[in-house]
């Protein structure tokens, strides 16, 4: 008869996994968390709008004073569309830049709840390109509106 048992002499062969996956799962709740809150934060306001070919729809018309018309072509450069020409643009700094002085100078409404700024999004656009932009936009306390055209416009 042995003064300890045979059993607690051996050394412990197998590997105790609860610490590892207690830790694994905090991680997983900590990125979902701010996953989410920067989807609520951010991404909570918006809002298709259907583009008619023609004159301009008199309800977008009547509701602002300002129309701000940007393009993200499909290789996800920036364009600043006028009633005349469009002009490019090199980054989201360069459209805040723009969008900073008009404002200054009183070309769009001192308001920035009546000014809405279009995104005319090319289909094959990159997510990236569009999703900074939107957020730049945001920053300066603009209200962003992705703009779609229907299949049958396009034809």
């Amino acid at each position: 008869m042995d003064l300890i048992p045979h059993d607690e002499l051996k050394p412990a062969q197998n590997f105790n996994f609860a610490p590892m996956i207690d830790f694994l799962f905090l991680m997983l709740s900590l990125f979902a968390t701010l996953s989410i809150s920067r989807t609520a934060l951010y991404d909570s306001d918006i809002q298709l709008a259907q583009l008619k070919k023609g004159p301009l729809d008199h309800e977008i018309q009547s509701e602002q004073t300002s129309q701000i018309h940007l393009t993200i072509t499909e290789t996800g450069s920036y364009q600043w569309v006028t009633e005349f020409q469009k002009h490019s643009m090199e980054s989201v700094e360069a459209v805040q830049k723009e969008l900073s002085y008009e404002y200054e100078i009183g070309a769009i409404s001192h308001d920035k709840e009546k000014t809405k700024i279009l995104l005319h999004i090319d289909k094959a656009a990159p997510w990236d390109p569009i999703a900074k932009l939107i957020f730049g936009i945001r920053e300066l306390g603009f209200s962003v509106h992705p703009v779609y055209e229907s299949e049958d416009h396009c034809r």
